[in-house]
């Protein structure tokens, strides 16, 4: 991870391609293989948010390993 920029509603973060990898393992275990007992409370959003941005997730990953990929 290298440069972050802070915003009072959001931040912008770099991700290598393999920062997304681990991100999108992360929070593919977290909706689809492990249970979690009081999801929202726990995660800070429901499952559908969650999947909606771990959906994002993998959009920008493929992004970036197709660019790698034609580098």
């Amino acid at each position: 991870m290298r440069n972050i920029e802070f915003k009072p509603d959001r931040a912008t973060v770099d991700l290598t391609v393999n920062e997304f990898r681990i991100l999108n393992n992360a929070m593919n275990e977290i909706l689809n293989g492990i249970r979690i007992r009081g999801f929202r409370p726990r995660v800070g959003a429901t499952r559908r948010e969650t999947d909606i941005l771990l959906r994002q997730v993998q959009q920008a990953a493929g992004a970036c390993r197709r660019l790698a990929e034609n580098d």
